[in-house]
């Protein structure tokens, strides 16, 4: 479950000091498990348009990757990670892909742990934003990652944490455009650097007062190399919460909160047109740093937090932020094979800082991570029975340089039950852009929208033969002058033991996109190939 309900900082570090321990699943001296699976792969795929323009074309695809679940003592760690290159047959192009999940978290000290983690995958650049990506030529390779260390700690009644985060996110291409005025890229994002500190203080109800109290603190950045741009957030509170009942408590915070993002201008030819290189605008160095958001104000909120057992938690708030009203909550159970999560959230983003969160948040294990058979493409949600779920399709949608206010809602639920594992996804969201009012390819003020659900079933035979079934929806209402897309698909692969280390696969897909200014695109899927493992 994604921490984007939680992006104001309140009420985390309070709640995870006063209520029962974290839902995320330890590993006790005794359990012990290291399952390491590294293997390759070759498949041949067939793909048929049904609908649109478009050939026939076939590709073969050579594969190598690694599953991992370890869980010692002192480690708790999970990886599905795969490389792909695809060799097209005729008017099919090549391609490289590298896609998957990773998350560790390794305790130096019993009070200090070091987490680190990574997602990566492909997205379209031709305008179908958020669609499948099925043609290879206008395809973008994006990473994210992030590493750091989290500490806590008691001193008598006084809890103590603090945390912080490194992460990086990076979008690779195929725009080779360099000339004045120009249009940029799909995205005109390439890279950033980002940094989140966070610390607090507090005791829980009961012990020094009847009320808990909790201070904390926090400072996030964010470096991006479209126009040297930077984000900045600085903020303090103070958080209280008091009983109420056994499994009811009232929550209230007030604090201050000041953020500022800025860039510098793009540099200029003789007729003062922008220089465009890569698709992207060239960064005149010499030119002021300019502030075009500058926020600093008080936060507050109030809300509820209701705590009936150990594995179900429900928490809602209301409160002013951003110059507005702010509304906030998060649901969550955990069972023992089986995880519901639920978010509403609210808060400043960009792509950098969202997909870095992405990864941040997948912490479960025994990972289910559907891909596209066809393609290598993560199919937008991943999914942990212990760990919850985490859909990453809404980050990669539309991806801009921007910042903006970000708002929505989003559900994950996993279970796994004897040979049955099941995933649902979905959510909506609502992008409303921060930008400088000159030289920015999207308005101040306008909004992206997108809706996107996935479901995953699957079904293990035995120990060696299983099957596979993916459906998959996403729609992006987007601003100005960019198309609105509607993507949906399925697709069902059977795998089949044929010795120990060596499976045979065998699938079948459709994949539909429909935006306003393209026609209808509908392919019809084949593949099959052989997998070996170590």
């Amino acid at each position: 479950m994604t921490a984007r309900a939680l992006i104001a900082g309140t009420s985390l570090l309070v709640l995870a000091s006063v209520s029962a321990p974290a839902l995320a699943q330890g590993t006790s001296a005794s359990t012990r498990k290291v399952d390491v699976t590294p293997y390759l792969g070759i498949d041949q795929v067939v793909m048929v348009p049904l609908k649109g323009d478009g050939d026939v074309v076939t590709y073969t695809n050579l594969t190598a990757g690694v599953t991992m679940e370890v869980q010692t003592r002192r480690l708790n760690a999970a990886a599905d990670v795969q490389y792909m290159h695809s060799f097209g047959w005729g008017h099919a192009t090549d391609s490289d892909v590298l896609s998957g999940i990773a998350n560790a978290g390794y305790k130096l000290t019993p009070e200090l742990t070091l987490q680190a983690g990574g997602i990566a995958s492909r997205v379209r650049t031709d305008g179908y934003s958020g669609a499948a990506a099925i043609d290879n030529r206008f395809t973008s390779q994006i990473w994210g990652g992030y590493i750091g260390p989290s500490f806590a700690t008691k001193v008598g009644d006084l809890d103590i944490k603090a945390s912080y985060r490194l992460g990086y996110a990076r979008v690779d291409d195929d725009v080779d455009v360099n000339a004045p005025g120009a249009a940029i890229a799909n995205g005109s994002f390439a890279q950033s650097w980002s940094h989140d500190l966070k610390g607090s203080v507090g005791f829980a109800p009961g012990t020094i007062l009847p009320v808990g109290l909790t201070a904390s603190a926090g400072y996030s950045r964010e470096d991006a190399s479209q126009l040297d741009q930077r984000f900045e957030d600085v903020w303090g509170r103070v958080d209280a919460i008091m009983p109420v009942s056994p499994t009811v408590a009232l929550l209230g915070g007030i604090g201050y909160e000041d953020i500022e993002i800025s860039q510098r201008a793009p540099l200029l030819d003789e007729d003062g047109v922008p220089i465009i290189r890569n698709g992207r605008y060239v960064t005149d160095k010499s030119s002021p740093r300019a502030l075009y958001y500058d926020f600093g104000d008080l936060i507050w909120d109030v809300g509820v937090l209701w705590r009936p057992n150990r594995r179900t938690s429900l928490k809602a708030t209301v409160g002013e932020r951003y110059g507005g009203m702010s509304y906030q909550g998060q649901f969550t159970w955990q069972g023992r094979n089986s995880s519901i999560g639920i978010a509403v959230f609210d808060g400043i983003e960009s792509f950098g800082r969202m997909i870095t969160a992405d990864a941040a948040a997948f912490t479960g294990t025994n990972l289910i991570v559907p891909r596209n058979p066809f393609t290598g493409d993560l199919t937008g949600c991943a999914f942990s029975p212990t760990g919850g779920g985490e859909c990453f399709n809404d980050a990669l949608a539309g991806i801009t340089g921007a910042n903006f206010r970000y708002r929505g809602v989003a559900g994950q639920y996993s279970t796994r039950r004897g040979p049955w594992g099941f995933g649902l996804g979905g959510g909506y969201s609502n992008r409303k852009f921060i930008t400088p009012t000159t030289q920015s390819v999207l308005i101040s003020g306008t909004r992206d929208q997108n809706w996107y659900g996935n479901g995953t079933v699957t079904y293990a035979f035995n120990d060696r033969d299983s099957l596979d079934t993916a459906v998959y929806i996403n729609y992006f209402d987007a601003s100005g002058a960019r198309a609105d897309v509607l993507n949906y698909g399925a697709f069902t692969s059977y795998f089949r033991g044929l010795t120990r280390k060596l499976t045979a696969s065998a699938s079948l897909g459709v994949d539909a996109a429909k935006a306003d200014d393209f026609d209808t695109l509908i392919n019809a899927m084949g593949q099959v190939g052989l997998r070996y493992s170590f």
